[in-house]
């Protein structure tokens, strides 16, 4: 039924949130937090558990007054003039499934879905900005940085086409690391096989991938299940840092970004 997002605002979740989100699997995609479910005149339900989740942002300030500068008159001050910092807020939500006293009103599945996915999941390689070459030869696939041009062995050769899209999305998310795009050390830079920085890549890739597989409604258990394992590999080779897998999902979620710009289906 699509991406895990707010009932309310109709916002997709990003970054790691995301990710938290889906390892619950509930029976629907949406999630209010307790403010929006009363609101709404809805209850929590007794023993429900709220699930936390984090905002990222930052905020800009004059370094002479200290006052906040609004981000749309950030061009009208000299960059010296200005001081940025981060700041991390925490908020808990609860599936819907779990709030009573709400008349949900959920998006009606067309039967005719299946027949368009695969058209939905190619439009997203071709209406990406400025795409890698994309051919179809051997039995690896792979991104070469050298040439911006993704290998993929023909479908046929894949179990599903579920399947080859999840590859797909794995070689354009790594694509956008190119210098000419997102410029991302690991893909701009490469670096050797199993290294920190070599393992910190495939995260973002495999993070960004699956995100692109929910879009386009192709992320089933199998898929899901076949990504948190990679995940987690790539993840015990950096020790199990959950730092790193924050920043990975940021970074993942910034290279899904500049593929959809250009393809709002």
């Amino acid at each position: 039924m699509g991406l895990p997002s707010n009932y309310l605002t109709k916002k997709p979740y990003k970054g790691i949130n995301l990710w938290v989100l889906l390892s619950y699997g509930h029976q629907y995609p949406y999630y209010l937090t307790f403010k929006q479910a009363k609101s709404m005149g809805g209850k929590i339900q007794k023993g429900a558990k709220a699930i936390p989740i984090c905002y990222w942002n930052f905020v800009f300030r004059d370094k002479k007054t200290g006052k906040v500068i609004p981000e749309r008159l950030i061009g009208m001050y000299v960059l010296k003039q200005v001081c940025r910092s981060g700041f991390l807020r925490e908020f808990k939500v609860f599936p819907i499934e779990q709030i009573e006293g709400i008349d949900w009103e959920l998006p009606e599945v067309s039967k005719n879905v299946q027949f368009k996915v695969n058209e939905h999941c190619q439009r997203v390689y071709d209406e990406m900005f400025r795409a890698p070459e994309l051919v179809h030869t051997g039995s690896i696939a792979c991104y070469r940085t050298d040439i911006d041009q993704i290998r993929m062995p023909e479908r046929n050769l894949f179990p599903s086409s579920e399947a080859y899209f999840g590859v797909l999305y794995h070689e354009l998310i790594h694509s956008t690391g190119h210098a000419s795009r997102l410029d991302r050390i690991g893909v701009s830079d490469p670096q050797q096989f199993a290294s920190d920085e070599y393992s910190f890549e495939e995260l973002i890739a495999e993070m960004g991938a699956g995100y692109l597989n929910n879009y386009t409604g192709i992320l089933d258990k199998n898929l899901l299940d076949n990504s948190a394992a990679y995940i987690q590999n790539w993840l015990h080779a950096l020790r199990n840092d959950k730092h790193l897998l924050m920043e990975a999902a940021s970074k993942a979620q910034k290279a899904v970004d500049y593929i959809m710009n250009e393809c709002p289906f």
